[in-house]
């Protein structure tokens, strides 16, 4: 069987992967408080099950590498259990951790997020490098992989019932590691990014305003939707969706052409 994890090779079978053009993964989450009901490790356990059964499925197309464990997380430092990363930091540290890989061979890097802070963060990580390397880079939350199965089985309400330990993370947790999830602990349809109709939140869609409070001024639990609609059934539905995406888009990326670079600036003989 065709290895699917980065650290379980050796460089010369690095070396082999980015010859054969593999497409890297680079599992993206955070450690942070997840309700009563749920671990800290969260978003980090959904977003490694994904990435790395992908990469097992792929026949060797994907290589998962080792998870970015910490994000940006200042709005969620009320509640114990949770570790930030300033947002320069991560920036620069995702930047660099796919701009080796890119120094290896590797000319297809994608970021997949578990955590809602880190998106637009890890964006702009795969920008730098799409604008200062020849390789391609992008970023994709899981969660959004997983739309069609969300489309057919989500109950709880739009928007905020899935936003942060709710019907969606605590399904998939449920799906993973029952023994772990906490039932009797769950809060129901505590929903506090509904501000306005131009304030709100949920994972599949937020409104026109972008704006992320400080956790503890709007929820006492630090849950953000419903987890008591979740079921394992649900989780598994959600992860072999993102799962079969991820790969999908995988043979995508590795089959797109690089265009040639083009300057239609004036080309000025005296600069």
């Amino acid at each position: 069987m065709v290895k699917h994890l980065f650290r379980t090779l050796t460089w010369p079978e690095v070396k082999e992967r980015a010859a054969q053009g593999s497409v890297i993964v680079i599992p993206v989450a955070a450690i942070e408080q997840h309700g009563y009901h749920l671990p800290v490790d969260t978003d980090n356990v959904l977003v490694e099950h994904v990435t790395e059964e992908a990469a097992l499925r792929s026949e060797g197309l994907i290589l998962t590498v080792p998870m970015i464990h910490y994000g940006f997380n200042e709005h969620n430092m009320g509640f114990p259990g949770t570790v930030n990363i300033r947002e320069t930091v991560f920036i620069d540290f995702c930047y660099d951790v796919a701009h080796s890989f890119v120094r290896q061979g590797f000319d297809r890097i994608v970021f997949v997020n578990g955590h809602g802070s880190n998106q637009m963060l890890c964006n702009l990580a795969a920008r730098r490098i799409v604008n200062t390397t020849r390789a391609l880079c992008g970023a994709v939350a899981h969660w959004a992989l997983a739309k069609e199965a969300v489309d057919r089985l989500r109950e709880s309400e739009f928007p905020g019932g899935m936003a942060h330990a709710c019907e969606f993370e605590t399904a998939m947790y449920m799906y993973l590691k029952p023994e772990l999830v906490q039932a009797d602990k769950m809060v129901q349809r505590e929903t506090p990014s509904k501000q306005n109709n131009f304030l709100f939140d949920d994972l599949f869609g937020s409104g026109p305003v972008h704006m992320v409070n400080r956790w503890s001024r709007i929820t006492e639990s630090g849950v953000e939707g419903d987890p008591m609609l979740a079921t394992p059934e649900k989780g598994r539905e959600f992860s072999e969706c993102s799962i079969k995406n991820l790969i999908a888009f995988a043979k995508l990326f590795r089959a797109y052409e690089v265009p040639p670079d083009a300057d239609f600036n004036y080309k000025n003989e005296k600069l």
